[in-house]
């Protein structure tokens, strides 16, 4: 069945197996990190392509002819899988993660929940999703914002000092 599929694009592959799981334009939109147009326009060159008049049954034809056929060039995990080069790390500690109770001082988690409010140290992965990212730029901003006006006022408080 493969062969008789003309080629579509990688765009096109993704939104027909999300329309294949029932996603509508919006929400592949989402999901994609595209516009909503520009899905509906890859789905509209595969109603062409496929010469079948709903979306539905273009994924049901593309997802058949998946199904039947080897993908070339996807990834077969080796036999042999070597350790890894650096042992993992625990991560910096964050607001998300919790702390174990009674294992610090009062003062140390004050710290802590001020440092949290500034971006994860410690280099850890980024497993934010895109709302998490703006919060944490956000998060940034305004402790910069806050340093540079402790700043400017202390520099103002010295100058008073000395005049």
């Amino acid at each position: 069945m493969q062969e008789s599929l003309p080629a579509l694009s990688e765009g096109e592959k993704q939104c027909l197996r999300l329309v294949a799981q029932g996603f509508n334009s919006k929400e592949i939109a989402r999901k994609l990190l595209i516009s909503e147009h520009t899905v509906d326009q890859r789905v509209r060159t595969v109603l062409r392509k496929l010469h079948v008049p709903s979306r539905q049954e273009a994924a049901r034809l593309f997802i058949m002819a998946e199904r039947e056929s080897p993908h070339p060039g996807t990834y077969q995990p080796l036999i042999y899988q070597p350790d890894r080069l650096a042992p993992t790390h625990d991560p910096a500690p964050s607001s998300i993660q919790p702390e174990k109770p009674g294992s610090q001082s009062r003062w140390l988690k004050l710290l802590r929940s001020i440092l949290a409010f500034g971006p994860p140290l410690g280099g850890s992965t980024n497993e934010l999703s895109v709302d998490g990212r703006i919060l944490a730029m956000i998060r940034a901003a305004v402790l910069t914002a806050v340093g540079v006006v402790t700043l400017l006022l202390l520099i103002a408080g010295v100058f008073k000092t000395l005049a």
